[in-house]
């Protein structure tokens, strides 16, 4: 299994971004985070729309993508260990998840409203989102866990190859 995803994530790097698995990488989370926009506005309609349990989990959800957006930008651009990055996967792999679970919790209750005869084309929109989202994640962390060990070898090989640190002169002022 680990080969086949491995030979799938080296095609889409090869065919999408000249090889790199970084920009791959790079690339995907930017989509991420593009989605994520568009599902926090989408929450922030719910909220004002509909009942107090559909605007807390539209609260919560979008309160944890946030967070999740946040941590996962700084982790990637920053803190590239080995804990950090097992620690992000962990993250994105309960936010896919908790998305997949969004999705089909909004489609039920779809019918509910359906019965009910009221409007249901903001659940549509927001579980299809929830959809692609957990999509998005779950593939985003399989990626990950695919070149984890090329992220950290990079980051490693840029570490020894600095200039060791010189303080500046003090100048003083007579």
């Amino acid at each position: 299994m680990g080969a086949a995803l491995s030979s799938a994530t080296t095609y889409l790097s090869v065919t999408l971004c000249d090889g790199s698995s970084r920009k791959l990488i790079a690339g995907w989370w930017y989509f991420i985070l593009f989605i994520s926009i568009i599902q926090i506005f989408i929450a922030l309609y719910t909220m004002s729309s509909r009942g107090g349990t559909e605007a807390f989990v539209s609260l919560w959800s979008s309160t944890v993508l946030l967070l999740l957006c946040v941590g996962g930008t700084v982790i990637m651009r920053k803190f590239q260990s080995s804990v950090a990055v097992g620690f992000f996967m962990g993250t994105v792999v309960a936010a896919s998840q908790m998305f997949l679970l969004m999705f089909l919790v909004l489609f039920g209750y779809i019918e509910d409203r359906l019965e009910n005869d009221l409007p249901v084309d903001g659940e549509r929109l927001n579980g299809f989102v929830c959809l692609v989202q957990a999509a998005l994640l779950g593939t985003f962390a399989a990626i990950l866990a695919a070149h984890r060990s090329e992220i950290l070898d990079q980051k490693i090989s840029q570490e020894d190859v600095s200039v060791a640190y010189e303080a500046p002169k003090r100048t003083t002022v007579v």
